[in-house]
């Protein structure tokens, strides 16, 4: 079925007035048909007269407005669809069909080469740096911008966690020149400044960062490294090398992403390697939940195995056991839909599951002393349910759990966390409410 819209949305795409739409529409040059005495417009139609109109001698094609930009959404060469940027809305405001829908952005699509702008919009910000950034005011007011989504505008869209970017329209920029997997960050600011509407904001892949801790890309001995900062007392880079060693205990190598500490006390921050290579993309489970739709009654963990099996993602079941485990031991309470997902080859279109990553928002960093101390040892947690008892049932299977490699971890965990001294009197209790969570896993695992 096409696709329909309003007249008033039909008439913002072309830039023209609603009464210049019926006229249109009576001349029969967009099609429409009149639903309970409303005109709903064919989208197709719309993006057909906007694709045609300058060569017509009609008024300006989209893209054209002194505000406007014209781009091609690419995945690294290969072209996806054309766009039109408005600077003043920060927003697109006109999308064309798919060139290559085998690689356009996953779970945003409606089939048939068609996505909404209102999805395309969404997906596009989710790319960027989040409203909740811990260090958002100091990081706008250094660039000299107002919102997050100049910072991914001035980048083009490039990114370290996808191939995904905008290639503005006859600027002959190659991937192969711009993207920050395999090119100087400074040599990508250089060759893509002349076609950035603010100038003043150096492109970087921290401004296509999600997360709410303050982060930055490095690069040592030529390998790219994600640098996390903390918030609470700074215990997040440490939590993030605990959960470093209950991964090493439990996992194989390549099953989680390893973090290492840097700098001292309330201060240090972690690091980590990249996990995409540069002919990959990750995939946020928040849209591969969506490639098959809405599906009424059907729970979202059988719902996210459908979609994974539909991408041909294989041993995911095994891969989420694994998470929901290590997660549960360690109170993790940020495990949401953009914290785990695939990782996609852009080539080849194959998917695995992603390493665990991102584990720093536990072992009660967020919860107040006091409660810490009345024995606080349960959590909520964001991925399938809240509840982590509930979401434990999830599991299919315990048997790679090996119990006797958890011994001692708890008296691990303190001692990683005691580098940091804004934490001395909250560890008896971590040890404590650690301690009480090993141990119901281990009975758990024993019991199943």
């Amino acid at each position: 079925m096409a696709s329909r819209i309003s007249t008033a949305e039909a008439a913002a795409q072309l830039g023209v007035s609603a009464r210049r739409v019926q006229s249109l529409i009576s001349a029969g040059q967009l099609e429409a048909q009149k639903v309970s005495g409303v005109w709903l417009v064919d989208e197709e139609s719309v993006n057909k007269r906007m694709r045609t109109v300058s060569k017509t001698g009609g008024r300006p094609a989209r893209g054209a407005g002194r505000y406007e930009a014209r781009f091609m959404l690419m995945n690294r060469q290969h072209e996806i669809c054309d766009l039109v940027y408005d600077a003043r809305k920060h927003e697109f405001t006109s999308l064309g069909e798919f060139v290559d829908e085998s690689r356009a952005p996953i779970g945003i699509s409606l089939g048939g080469g068609r996505i909404t702008l209102a999805d395309f919009n969404r997906w596009w910000r989710g790319r960027g740096v989040p409203g909740t950034r811990s260090n958002l005011d100091q990081l706008l007011r250094k660039a000299g911008v107002r919102i997050p989504e100049e910072l991914l505008y001035r980048n083009l869209g490039l990114s370290l966690s996808d191939q995904y970017w905008i290639r503005p329209k006859e600027s002959g920029l190659e991937w192969e020149l711009v993207n920050f997997f395999n090119n100087d960050f400074d040599l990508v600011e250089a060759r893509t400044a002349p076609y950035a509407s603010s100038p003043s904001v150096p492109a970087h892949p921290a401004n296509t960062s999600d997360g709410n801790l303050e982060k930055s890309w490095v690069v040592r001995d030529g390998v790219r490294m994600l640098k996390k900062h903390g918030m609470h007392n700074g215990q997040e880079p440490y939590n993030e090398v605990v959960a470093t060693n209950l991964h090493r205990r439990l996992l194989s190598q390549g099953d989680f992403v390893a973090y290492e500490l840097e700098g001292e006390g309330s201060s240090a921050c972690c690091l980590c390697t990249n996990f995409v290579a540069d002919d990959e993309e990750y995939v946020p489970a928040l849209y591969v939940q969506r490639v098959l739709g809405d599906e009424a009654g059907q729970d979202a963990y059988r719902n996210y195995l459908d979609c994974c099996e539909a991408l041909g993602v294989p041993g995911v079941e095994e891969s989420l056991d694994r998470m929901i485990v290590c997660d549960d031991i360690l109170a993790n309470t940020d495990r949401h839909f953009r914290n785990f997902g695939i990782v996609r080859n852009v080539e080849t279109l194959e998917c695995r599951p992603a390493p665990i990553f991102d584990s720093g928002t536990s072992l009660w960093c967020d919860v107040d002393e006091a409660r810490l101390a009345k024995g606080e040892r349960s959590f909520a947690s964001k991925q399938f349910y809240a509840n982590p008892g509930r979401q434990l049932l999830l599991v299919s299977d315990f048997g790679w759990l090996d119990s006797a490699r958890l011994d001692g971890f708890a008296d691990e965990a303190c001692e990683i966390l005691a580098g940091n001294s804004a934490l001395a009197s909250r560890l008896p209790y971590i040890r404590a409410a650690l301690e009480w969570r090993i141990a119901r896993i281990v009975d758990i695992a024993e019991w199943s």
